[in-house]
């Protein structure tokens, strides 16, 4: 997303783009690994995260990914070695650190146990091809009783370049290492390496156009700062190094002050708030005088520190009050500042983010102004002034002078629009938020300046009270030619219309059946890239029966349709099985017939079917949360003949993911909770259940357990047939931390069924754990 993919690609990374995950960092001690003593069982699992430290290296290099460069530290900085207020270093990092963090762990606790195995660890990480085992075996080697001093010494002295000196990035264990273990070696060791210290890092660390001042700065700088390091680790300097040291360092104020051995390593990101910096010789001017210096200091380049004449006169208008200040001086130019389309712009923008809900007021007088403004000052301003539109539009549609203003500038927003895409293409709602999301597409409709005039026109529709005026296009109205208007847009803005009209297709069917289905529904059904974009907006809302009477069945097919994408295909038969639960709910014929929305689920995808399920769910713990049903009529009346009638009954469809979605619905029907074990437990399987919470039997924040609601034996037995069907056999499967509180529950209630097989069975996996 973030560069066009060349025409002939050669490598997989022409196309995508591929980078390793992994799980979160966390600290050892949560683990408890200070505790272990049994050898074996450290070694084992030594040897089990060193293979997936491997295994990870193996597969950067296949994807060209250098993961030493995204990795500040091999082990884990516990919070009293971190600075004030910072994070472990690699926090936010995604990627191998976990793995090698916890390996680290478990290699020093087994050196505390069973030294000689872990010295055999240790030796095989000395590898220069596998820079993170080096940087492990560094790490490692701080200890004297790991590495002898003699052999610290011959590796510092024999390391490349890069070693040596890119430490603070790549490689701070081994500055580290040279730090700590330097008063250890002997003298002509020591001199060696200050020599070699203070020969500096090579040029070519800096890019090809730097100046040669600069360079010579940086050299002298990372020169203080590696002796620096060793004195702040303990050690004495050779003379001639100290003397050497002492004579520059009053160069840089921030290494005198050095007491941390850890100076220059990356830690992790810190967010700062840059103060602001408004140019206060704004307040002293006023009218067109504030106008004209506004005006040249906002054509100045931003840099978005606060150090140009345009980042200042920025800060200065977001001032509270003093976007007031400058529409005063607008109203009093005789032409409303046709000359400052600048400052129009910047306007928009700055009253838009105004918290000032008493800044209501000056928007009949910004209209007033805009309506006179000639047609080149709106259209250098109209990114800030379809901002401004979109932001304040519940106030802007009820003042009389809007409709002028809004058809003036449509124009100017869709040629800007347009603009942003090469004619000759099709139009394509992924243009201006490349940098976004997966729902970039989605936000680009909001984000252009034709999105934002169609977002003031919606709110103007939205704005008329139905039952006052149920048909507000049949006349001839402002609102009726804004419509036509969006409609007959071309291009992009008359994709990005269709868009956000289809979002409120609702509203649309109910004001002009016939002209909605013309210009909104028939585009739809185009096999087109623009049809392809649109049912996105269709997925992004829920569905009601006047819509889904129209186009239910069109829904259906696009669910099967690969060239929508995932998302859009999931949430589209996400809401036929919400209507289809609605009708059974209701007593009514659904609006799809139900045999068709059975096929559609059997087609589906494994993932795109779970998310169906999860709507099973949703639909009993929305609907009762809202007081409207009890969970225990919605599972007879809707839930349970769904399930049996319309979902597909095929086994070969059944998913460890569809499994886990369906096994919290027991407990959200309470009373029903053994009537819904039975309906769902053809659709069980073995999944990977990490606690109680996925059955929905663990509560809100503080997982008060909700295993009372098992009160009798046949919850007590449901609830076994439960754990049994879905906790596995295999040895390695997962257990749930607490199913050993859901079995004493059913002993509790039914001791009878603590010599049963199914029992018997999940109490042997409890104590496995």
């Amino acid at each position: 997303q973030f560069r066009k993919p060349p025409k002939r690609p050669k490598t997989f990374r022409d196309l995508f783009r591929a980078r390793l995950t992994s799980g979160e960092i966390v600290d050892p001690a949560f683990w408890g690994l200070q505790e272990l003593t049994d050898g074996e069982f450290l070694i084992s699992l030594a040897n089990m995260l060193d293979a997936a430290v491997v295994r990870g290296l193996d597969i950067a290099r296949r994807i060209g990914w250098r993961p030493h460069l995204f990795l500040k530290r091999v082990y884990y900085v516990s919070e009293s070695e971190r600075g004030k207020g910072n994070d472990e270093p690699d926090e936010f990092v995604q990627g191998i650190a976990p793995s090698v963090k916890l390996l680290y762990s478990v290699v020093s606790r087994l050196a505390d146990i069973d030294r000689p195995t872990a010295l055999g660890f240790i030796s095989r990480w000395k590898r220069p091809d596998s820079p993170i085992h080096l940087r492990l075996w560094s790490a490692m080697s701080r200890d004297s009783q790991i590495t002898p001093a003699a052999e610290v010494g011959d590796f510092i002295l024999h390391l490349k370049k890069e070693g040596f000196c890119d430490v603070e990035h790549h490689h701070p264990e081994i500055a580290e290492l040279r730090a700590r273990r330097f008063s250890e070696l002997d003298n002509a060791t020591q001199k060696a390496i200050t020599k070699k210290i203070r020969r500096g890092p090579s040029r070519h660390l800096w890019p090809k156009n730097a100046e040669t001042e600069l360079i010579e700065k940086g050299r002298r700088y990372w020169i203080v700062r590696e002796l620096k390091r060793i004195e702040v680790a303990g050690a004495t300097l050779p003379q001639r190094d100290k003397i050497w040291l002492e004579s520059n360092i009053g160069r840089f104020s921030d290494l005198a002050k050095m007491n941390r051995i850890d100076e220059g390593f990356l830690e992790s990101p810190q967010a700062q708030r840059v103060p602001s910096n408004p140019d206060r010789a704004l307040d002293s001017l006023e009218g067109i005088a504030r106008l004209q210096a506004l005006e040249q200091k906002l054509s100045a380049p931003l840099h978005g520190w606060g150090d140009s004449p345009a980042d200042r006169a920025w800060d200065w208008l977001q001032e509270e009050g003093n976007p007031m200040r400058v529409l005063q001086d607008l109203a009093s130019s005789p032409d409303g500042g046709a000359e400052f389309p600048k400052v129009w712009e910047r306007l928009g923008w700055a009253h838009s983010i105004s918290e000032n809900k008493s800044q209501k007021t000056c928007v009949r007088t910004l209209l007033v102004l805009l309506a006179k403004l000639p047609e080149k000052t709106l259209s250098q301003a109209i990114q800030g002034i379809s901002l401004w539109l979109s932001c304040w539009k519940k106030d802007i549609v009820v003042a009389p002078e809007w409709p002028v203003v809004w058809h003036r500038v449509w124009p100017l927003a869709v040629e800007a629009t347009n603009a942003m895409q090469p004619l000759h293409q099709d139009p394509d709602l992924n243009i201006v938020m490349l940098l976004a999301s997966d729902s970039s597409a989605d936000l680009d409709t909001l984000s252009t300046p034709a999105g934002k005039l169609v977002d003031v026109f919606l709110a103007a529709c939205l704005n008329i009270n139905p039952k006052k005026n149920p048909r507000p296009f049949d006349d001839a109205s402002d609102l009726k030619k804004m419509r036509n208007n969006v409609i007959n847009a071309p291009g992009r803005s008359g994709l990005i219309a269709k868009y956000r009209m289809i979002e409120e297709l609702s509203y649309f069917l109910s004001a002009d059946k016939e002209w909605t289905k013309e210009h909104l529904i028939r585009p739809l059904r185009r096999n087109d890239t623009g049809a392809l974009a649109l049912w996105r907006a269709v997925s992004r809302r829920t569905r009601f029966k006047n819509v889904l009477n129209i186009i239910g069945n069109d829904m259906v097919e696009r669910t099967k349709d690969n060239q929508l994408d995932r998302d859009t295909r999931r949430l589209l038969a996400f809401r036929l099985v919400v209507e289809s639960l609605h009708a059974l709910r209701e007593g009514r014929a659904p609006v799809v017939a139900q045999d068709r929305i059975q096929q559609m689920i059997r087609l589906l995808e494994a993932e795109v079917r779970t998310y169906c399920a999860a709507a099973i769910t949703r639909f009993v713990s929305d609907l009762s949360e809202e007081n409207e049903h009890s969970p225990e009529h919605l599972f007879q009346a809707a839930v349970k003949p769904f399930l049996q009638q319309v979902w597909p009954q095929d086994r070969s469809l059944v998913s460890p993911g569809l499994s886990e979605r369906l096994s919290k619905l027991p407990a959200l029907t309470r009373g029903e909770f053994a009537n819904a074990v039975n309906t769902i437990e053809r659709f069980l399987m073995p999944f990977d259940c990490r606690t109680m919470f996925n059955y929905g039997l663990y509560g809100g924040d503080d997982r008060d357990p909700k295993l009372s609601m098992i009160d009798d034996e046949a919850k007590a037995k449901a609830l076994l047939r439960l754990l049994d069907r879905t906790v596995g056999t295999a040895d390695n499967a997962v257990i749930p931390y607490n199913l050993g509180d859901a079995l004493e529950q059913v002993r509790k209630v039914a001791p009878d069924l603590a010599r049963t097989q199914k029992y018997r069975r999940l109490a042997m996996a409890v104590r496995r754990v």
